[in-house]
């Protein structure tokens, strides 16, 4: 049972949601027996610390060879090339030409290279050391942390940030957000996005999904509402919530008989005029698989 006060609210008060199977890593490899909270108040999911990967694993690379990533550079475009484009679709048509751009969370540098032709200059946070070293070989500006970040200088020097996939890792979501504003001008723009626990698998499948849905690597589990009370909690102000799914309707119909994950892997007759109408529902109904929320600084602050 959790009795610390939510990072998010404050609130002592949890329930239990899931109580099972966890992903411990890359497909098949699992932690059983795991408890899934939701607090009262707020209504974000977490974990129990002691079901979380430990922080150091994303220092030192360990994360990445868990999930089966590979390190290198060549072997990674390929993966984050679709989660860039998402990425891109969420913020058009807002231009980041001539802005100073931060992406927390960097990865390998691909969001950065993307910008490098529009953006003034592109500066990346990333924890993992040999991405961190790649970027910094690439001639990125680079930082191991938002705070080393901010001991350079760089506190309200961003006219925009981003944060893919990265919310849901960190110690204390309501901070993170806070130390990302500290970093960025006032009426500067921010990105995160993050799995989406209103998923239609997580409906649809109640009895197999989660196991897949919930992991290790995730402490956080958010919903649009719990995802916005987080972010106006750190000071920001919400400007747009977008839903976002990334997979066709094969996906969820390789699920709904398989009960195994194909990603984009096709069924004979799925074209993408099926596809297309599958995403803008499942987005439409707020039932995507992922969230893209667009926050903004105050200009009194």
């Amino acid at each position: 049972m959790i009795n610390d006060k939510c990072e998010i609210c404050g609130n002592l008060s949890w329930e239990s949601v899931y109580n099972g199977d966890i992903r411990d890593g890359h497909y098949g490899l699992i932690r059983e027996n795991s408890t899934v909270f939701q607090c009262i108040d707020c209504g974000v999911q977490r974990l129990l610390e002691s079901d979380c990967i430990p922080p150091e694993y994303y220092d030192t690379g360990e994360y990445r060879e868990k999930l089966n990533q590979s390190l290198s550079l060549d072997s990674e475009i390929e993966g984050h090339e679709l989660l860039n484009r998402f990425t891109f679709e969420s913020i058009w048509p807002l231009s980041v030409r001539n802005k100073h751009v931060l992406d927390v969370g960097c990865g390998s540098g691909h969001l950065l290279d993307a910008l490098s032709g529009a953006s003034k200059n592109q500066v990346g946070i990333e924890p993992c050391s040999p991405y961190l070293a790649s970027i910094i070989e690439k001639g990125y500006e680079a930082y191991s942390s938002i705070q080393e970040c901010s001991n350079k200088g760089r506190e309200k020097y961003f006219d925009f940030g981003f944060s893919i996939q990265v919310i849901e890792h960190v110690l204390n979501p309501r901070l993170f957000l806070e130390d990302i504003r500290l970093l960025l001008k006032p009426g500067a723009d921010l990105l995160i996005s993050t799995p989406n626990r209103d998923d239609i698998l997580m409906s649809l499948m109640p009895d197999d999904f989660p196991s897949f849905f919930y992991r290790t690597q995730h402490r956080w589990y958010f919903d649009a509402n719990s995802l916005e009370f987080c972010a106006k909690s750190a000071g920001f102000e919400i400007v747009e919530m977008k839903y976002i799914h990334r997979y066709g309707m094969s996906n969820t119909l390789h699920w709904l008989r398989d009960k195994l994950p194909t990603g984009v892997e096709k069924i004979q007759g799925i074209n993408a005029l099926a596809d297309n109408f599958w995403k803008g529902y499942l987005e439409s109904t707020h039932q995507s698989d992922n969230l893209y929320i667009h926050l903004r600084v105050p200009n009194d602050l």
